[in-house]
């Protein structure tokens, strides 16, 4: 399967990366302003700023399909809209991520490729560059839930919920309180509108995550922290987003039949997608501080 939608969007790619930059060791941090600043060719030393790269990945997959599915893997979806009692299915290699050759392997295989990459000194730093950019914006796909899935019926495929039109009325928290409509994909939702119905800027954002859910989550271990477990992680989180649909939602609809998520939805699973971006976050800084230790 091919075509799912832009993880995060750009807001969301920018808080992930934001939040990664906040923990960059010393190595790391030289080595990727050495990189950035080679690319944009510039004289004197450039400002880090790993947002303002987080989502080339998907500027260059427009004209660069064999790239495709690099951003997301196709763990098919084990429960069903409305049913509580479902597990979640685990992530097999050969099922999951096939190679194509038009569009390209899954983001299990892309992301250590490009880790590779950017790990090795004997390649150009224009290489290199474009290895980092492509590992700043797949670690944040890595932490959307849809993302990780696919819903099958039979032959039929949702597309990470790309083919399910949703369409809500929702408001806006308070003080605020404005209403908040849209007609949109399932998958769009988790993109950005569980984030924007909130948020009207993505520094706020990274900002409450900073002082709010960070502070609060709980000690990551460090055998823990492998693209496996955080694969696992999502697709979890992924079945919730299913779970919680009304009971019979079709894989497919178009905007005459639109699926109506309601205030509750939103109050369930925007404290999960901004959960999911801090993790996200952390997750980006331990794979760059990892392959960056030795950069000299």
């Amino acid at each position: 399967m091919c075509g799912q939608a832009q993880a995060w969007g750009q807001e969301g790619h920018a808080v992930v990366a934001e939040i990664a930059q906040h923990r960059l060791n010393k190595d790391a941090y030289e080595a990727i302003e050495r990189l950035l600043r080679t690319h944009l060719k510039l004289e004197e030393p450039a400002t880090v700023s790993l947002a303002s790269v987080a989502s080339w990945a998907d500027n260059y997959r427009s004209a660069h399909k064999e790239t495709s599915n690099w951003h997301f893997v196709d763990i098919p979806l084990a429960s069903k809209p409305g049913d509580a009692s479902a597990g979640a299915t685990a992530y097999d290699p050969a099922r999951d991520c096939k190679d194509n050759a038009s569009f390209g392997t899954c983001l299990m295989k892309a992301l250590p490729a490009q880790e590779k990459i950017l790990a090795d000194l004997t390649k150009s730093d224009e290489e290199r560059w474009m290895a980092l950019a492509f590992v700043i914006h797949l670690v944040g796909d890595l932490s959307q839930p849809l993302h990780c899935v696919e819903r099958m019926d039979g032959t039929q495929g949702d597309q990470g919920g790309n083919a399910l039109t949703v369409t809500f009325n929702v408001y806006r928290p308070k003080p605020d309180g404005s209403t908040y409509r849209d007609l949109t994909t399932f998958h769009a939702v988790w993109d950005s509108s569980l984030i924007l119905f909130k948020y009207y800027d993505w520094g706020n954002v990274a900002s409450d995550i900073e002082t709010d859910i960070i502070p609060n989550l709980p000690p990551l271990p460090a055998a823990e922290q492998t693209p496996e477990k955080w694969l696992a992680e999502c697709h979890e989180r992924a079945e919730d987003a299913y779970r919680a649909l009304p009971k019979g939602t079709v894989i497919k609809s178009d905007n005459p039949h639109a699926v109506i998520l309601d205030q509750a939805y939103f109050d369930q699973f925007s404290p999960v997608a901004v959960e999911q971006l801090a993790l996200g976050g952390l997750h980006l800084a331990a794979v760059l501080n990892e392959t960056l230790a030795t950069d000299k």
